[in-house]
């Protein structure tokens, strides 16, 4: 009995509302309080409708990952954690097109060992290759793997996710076993090295040396480097770098890779010194001189007014011999 009152004074609140408004802001506004189901009572013992597409939407269970056949037959959509020995035990041990047939289905999370006490990183190419939706980093670390993860959302401009290549959402697209990309990268030469010049000595002028590389898939992990550049110089044209080298790479995934330029200053007796580093996706390379800036390892630029950079020549020049591949579905 005590309900069945409560229930009555909510109802006659309730009207009481509908009626003030209608008397102040006329029949439509309360033509749409009777219709809005957010704004009636429910009746008794009546359980709201939550319609079942837009549950499995807003809700996904994190579960332990057991095996891909599980997985594949199970009617829910889950998520699961991998740490960074499990990924690498699963793409020993699996078919590149079971893990993203895996991924294309389900969310996968890959982080770091908990071994690596001093905040290191492993290299996120493997998880990006096999479609992984999100790869978790120390960004404490500021490592390589931080830069190429800079690098690679420059394609959004860090702001948000990026779309996976089609050949990873669909696992009835035929994954790339073949280079459907020749990039060749003419390093001319630098400027701005003074900025470099050692703290300690002044008068040392660095033997810089250039090391190119491909990240962010596992086909493609090839590196170059250009030959030292040594000056007496501290300042002036004679002090900057110049190569003119020229270097090849057969690119597999450039909707994947990732060109990282490090700079070094070569010791014969030491570690060589880092300077310098800058990353682009190679989907956003162009034909071309372009003068490339240059970060610190913690991503701030280093140059003084825009002065340091690395001419980067004919990044997209050539397109390999079966330049076809624009035509052809992946």
């Amino acid at each position: 009995m005590a309900k069945a009152n409560v229930s009555g004074k909510l109802i006659s609140t309730f009207e009481f509302t509908r009626n003030k408004r209608c008397a102040i802001h006329g029949e439509l506004v309360a033509a749409r309080v009777s219709h809005s189901k957010s704004s009636t009572f429910p009746e008794m013992n009546q359980t709201p409708s939550i319609s079942v597409d837009l549950r499995s939407i807003v809700q996904i269970d994190n579960v332990k990952f057991r095996t891909f056949g599980s997985a594949a037959s199970g009617e829910n959509v889950f998520s699961c954690s991998w740490s960074e020995a499990t990924l690498l035990h699963q793409t020993q041990n699996a078919q590149r097109d079971v893990l993203c047939a895996f991924t294309e289905r389900h969310i996968l999370r890959c982080y770091p060992a908990g071994s690596r006490i001093m905040s290191g990183n492993f290299d996120p190419s493997m998880a990006w290759s096999i479609g992984a939706q999100m790869v978790a980093l120390n960004f404490q670390a500021n490592d390589e793997p931080i830069w190429i993860n800079r690098g690679k959302y420059l394609v959004n401009g860090a702001c948000g996710f990026i779309r996976k290549p089609d050949y990873l959402n669909n696992n009835g697209l035929q994954l790339l076993v073949e280079p459907i990309l020749l990039l060749e990268i003419t390093v001319l030469a630098c400027s701005g090295w003074d900025i470099f010049l050692n703290e300690r000595n002044p008068s040392m002028s660095p033997d810089t040396c250039i090391c190119i590389s491909l990240s962010g898939s596992k086909l493609d992990t090839e590196s170059q480097m250009t030959s030292v550049f040594s000056s007496r110089a501290q300042t002036g044209p004679c002090a900057q770098p110049y190569y003119n080298e020229t270097f090849n790479f057969q690119v597999f995934e450039p909707e994947l890779s990732v060109l990282l330029i490090t700079v070094y200053d070569k010791s014969a007796a030491w570690k060589d010194r880092f300077l310098a580093q800058s990353s682009s996706p190679v989907a956003l390379l162009r034909p071309g001189i372009r003068l490339v800036p240059l970060y610190d390892k913690f991503g701030k630029y280093v140059g003084k007014e825009l002065t340091s950079y690395a001419p980067i020549a004919s990044p997209l020049q050539n397109i390999i011999s079966f330049s076809t591949h624009h035509l052809k579905s992946v």
